[in-house]
């Protein structure tokens, strides 16, 4: 799946990809009260998968420095954080992101990502990962992509898979999740030139 570097951006935006029906922005701090509606929307439906956020996570007080991180962090070239709307709304549908960006000789990073719990099943996220990839991968050069899930997310493992990645090995109590450090099963994507 493609992307292009939207030549035209909104004040709210460091960066915006386009695909077939999304638009994946790196979002200003501005943004702080639809990122915080779109999260409490989906607390519930997020909640098995997601790591372990206490209740002020949920205001817009703390989205605000929360984007305001990942906008220097952006800068900073250590976190390439994509919000995903549809082309031609507003609305927040989801987020991939970017993480653990290591340069040199390693030049790999992790992924996240995450939906709307009304958006699911209609192919967004393989959308937004392929495209996303595709950038990671053209415009800053990163060799390796590491993805970690969680033994029972079926879905994200079905969707991981389809996007090309490659079943690795397990991470023992990698991150905490709904109250507790879990084990998640660890999945890479190389580069197109490396792949067999």
């Amino acid at each position: 799946m493609g992307y292009i570097i939207a030549s035209k951006r909104s004040r709210c935006e460091m960066l915006a990809l386009e695909t077939d029906r999304l638009r994946l922005a790196v979002l200003r701090k501005s943004e702080a009260p639809k990122v915080t509606g779109y999260f409490i929307k989906n607390r519930e439906f997020h909640k098995r998968f997601a790591q372990t956020h206490p209740n002020s996570y949920f205001t817009v007080s703390e989205q605000r420095k929360y984007l305001a991180f990942d906008c220097d962090s952006f800068l900073a070239g250590s976190v390439v954080p994509l919000w995903i709307t549809l082309k031609g709304s507003d609305e927040i549908i989801g987020r991939v992101s970017f993480f653990n960006l290591a340069y040199g000789g390693m030049m790999s990073c992790a992924i996240g990502y995450h939906l709307d719990q009304d958006h699911t099943g209609k192919g967004y996220m393989t959308e937004a990962i392929d495209a996303a990839c595709s950038f990671m991968f053209k415009e800053y050069g990163m060799h390796r992509i590491e993805a970690f899930i969680l033994p029972e997310n079926i879905p994200s493992i079905k969707l991981i898979k389809r996007t090309g990645f490659t079943e690795e090995g397990k991470r023992i109590s990698y991150m905490h999740i709904n109250g507790q450090y879990r084990d998640h099963i660890a999945f890479y994507l190389l580069e197109p030139k490396y792949r067999v």
